[in-house]
């Protein structure tokens, strides 16, 4: 996908405001139960995807590949998944079968990035040509 790193950061703001939504709702209700749920939207939402999207910015090599794909669709259902469970857990004191499938899944998507990012061709090192004034 040659544009991963806009649609990983885009992702990232879209958890940011649902971050910012439920931290709002939890501030004004006085539901502080839910304030670790807050943080895990905030931090495997909006902060992994942004820097996953920096990442695809920094090292366009990485969107080449078709692994780019799949590790995004990974991460990003996984997060949802296990942040629902997160949820849940804060609702009733009790795991729940969407935290236990949820939380391998999001560990997957980490590996794959990371095994993208290692696995990559080295980035070839020519010097960028400037027009002389």
């Amino acid at each position: 996908m040659r544009n991963i790193d806009k649609v990983y950061v885009a992702t990232g703001f879209g958890w940011l405001v649902l971050a910012a939504g439920f931290g709002t709702w939890l501030g004004a209700s006085g539901h502080f139960n839910f304030a670790q749920s807050h943080a895990h939207i905030g931090l495997l939402g909006f902060v992994a995807s942004v820097i996953f999207g920096l990442a695809h910015r920094g090292w366009p090599e990485l969107r080449e590949r078709t692994l780019a794909t799949v590790q995004f669709a990974v991460y990003e259902v996984g997060t949802m998944i296990l942040l629902a469970g997160k949820v849940m857990v804060d609702a009733t004191g009790e795991p729940n079968l969407l935290l236990m499938t949820g939380s391998p899944i999001v560990i997957l998507g980490v590996i794959l990035f990371l095994w993208l990012f290692l696995a990559s061709p080295a980035r070839k090192n020519t010097p960028e040509l400037v027009p002389a004034e």
